[in-house]
């Protein structure tokens, strides 16, 4: 069995990987207007200027993106993951097997209201 790790003891090559996944994953669940599961995190500042940034920059193709929000916004993005803080294996795959994953098994949990 792999070992598990938090978000902050990958090392950088990997912690680069996982922040290119869980950025993938933000603009899948941001474009469908449908994050409300991360409002349970104190992240709020570090996600107004992430989604700052993607609405001032949206005439950016998809891999555009990516590419600059890992290079303007990665410590924001890295602060999110480690106050989110999913459980990873040494080679940065989330343990959940996906955040989408992550995202789906968290919005279970949520009571329904009448």
């Amino acid at each position: 069995m792999a070992d598990v790790v938090s978000f902050d003891k990958l090392d950088e090559t990997v912690s680069n990987k996982a922040v290119e996944d869980f950025i993938d994953f933000y603009l899948r669940w941001f474009k469908k207007n449908d994050l409300e599961i991360l409002a349970e995190y104190k992240i709020d500042y570090y996600l107004a200027d992430i989604n700052h940034y993607i609405f001032e920059n949206e005439s950016f193709t998809p891999e555009q993106m990516k590419k600059e929000l890992l290079e303007q916004r990665g410590q924001d993005l890295k602060h999110v993951i480690s106050v989110i803080n999913p459980e990873y294996y040494g080679n940065g795959s989330l343990v959940e097997g996906s955040w989408d994953k992550w995202y789906r098994e968290k919005f279970e949990k949520v009571p329904e209201r009448d």
